[in-house]
């Protein structure tokens, strides 16, 4: 028996056509989906969407609402979340949650909502509330619509949500009187507050990323000198320096492994912009030949594969895109005026 075993690959190396190696037979990985949240600009107001592989999905709106604009997106097998607010002719904000494109209410009064992720089953949701006499406005977020209080989160904002281990992190700003009026940028861990700033300026905090024990959040500090707003990275509290964080904002970040990925808006001069991401602190400026400004909305990686959504103005008008790798893909022609907001891959 044992010599039978011995030529039996030899036996079958011969059955097989000289041309084959098993490169031939190796299954490429499937494309991933991309969905990218956003909305068109027209005479009759904001209409809200999103992108599913450069096919637009639009999102119902209220009889009374002028505007919807979607802010974030999620997706969980068969689900689509997309998160926003609808406005009306009242300049009041209503936030709402779009389930597979059916409205799904909230707990509360909610008047922003900024981020939407999923954790197994449970889908959790960044924002801001209204008090029920309209009173004041509070950093709130969502587990499966129910409401969840945060400390020192009257009169702030919650822009950003991230779950890891059971645990909820929130990003954000709270705010102060003393010795000013400043919003101090924030990150809640489970609904117990812990500042980035000091209220000695105007801070907040854009996007958080929780990797192991690290908590990673980036935002910006408004100069007061200028009124610019510069970049800020903070890693487990700690201030991190952003190089060619100035005059910078919009940020978002992700973490893939060991590396962690930023980016953001670049002002190159007033009311001009330019598209960037950070790798583990070193920038790459993306290719936008043609635009005289881009502004950056939305960042996902997957795997090796970076992904930064964001608009740019040509002669032709505002056009949607994403790269992928550094790759531009345009969801848009510039004959409507389209704008992404956030971006989701889901990996096959």
């Amino acid at each position: 028996m044992k010599r039978i075993f011995t030529y039996l690959p030899l036996l079958l190396a011969s059955l097989l056509p000289s041309s084959c190696t098993m490169v031939d037979h190796v299954i490429p990985d499937p494309e991933p989906t991309v969905y990218v949240s956003g909305f068109d600009v027209s005479n009759l107001g904001y209409e809200g969407k999103y992108w599913k592989n450069g096919a637009s999905v639009i999102l119902p709106k209220a009889a009374s609402s002028i505007s919807i604009e979607p802010l974030s997106i999620a997706v969980s097998g068969n689900d689509v979340h997309v998160v926003g607010f609808e406005g009306n002719a009242q300049f009041q904000t209503i936030g709402r949650y779009w389930k597979n494109g059916v409205v799904t209410q909230l707990d509360g009064v909610p008047g922003i909502l900024n981020e939407v992720v999923t954790s197994g089953n449970d889908v959790y949701i960044a924002g801001v509330s209204y008090a029920p006499d309209s009173s004041s406005t509070s950093a709130t977020y969502w587990k499966n619509g129910k409401s969840v209080k945060l400390d020192n989160a009257v009169h702030g904002g919650a822009d950003a949500i991230a779950v890891s281990n059971n645990d909820v992190y929130i990003g954000g700003y709270t705010f102060t009187y003393l010795p000013g009026a400043r919003t101090i940028a924030t990150y809640w861990k489970n609904g117990a507050a812990i500042p980035l700033g000091d209220g000695s300026k105007f801070t907040s905090v854009n996007s958080i990323a929780v990797a192991g024990n690290d908590v990673h959040a980036v935002g910006y500090v408004v100069d007061d000198s200028t009124s610019s707003y510069v970049g800020r990275y903070w890693k487990n509290g700690v201030e991190t320096p952003l190089t060619g964080g100035e005059k910078s904002s919009n940020f978002h970040v992700r973490v893939s492994g060991s590396d962690v990925y930023i980016s953001g808006n670049d002002e190159i001069s007033p009311g001009r912009y330019r598209a960037k991401y950070w790798k583990n602190g070193i920038p790459t400026i993306l290719n936008d030949a043609g635009a005289s400004s881009t502004d950056i909305r939305g960042l996902y990686v997957v795997k090796n594969d970076v992904y930064v959504t964001g608009v740019s103005l040509y002669p032709v008008g505002w056009v949607a895109k994403y790269w992928k790798n550094g790759v531009p893909v345009n969801l848009s022609n510039g004959t409507t005026s389209a704008h992404p907001t956030s971006i989701f891959v889901l990996q096959q």
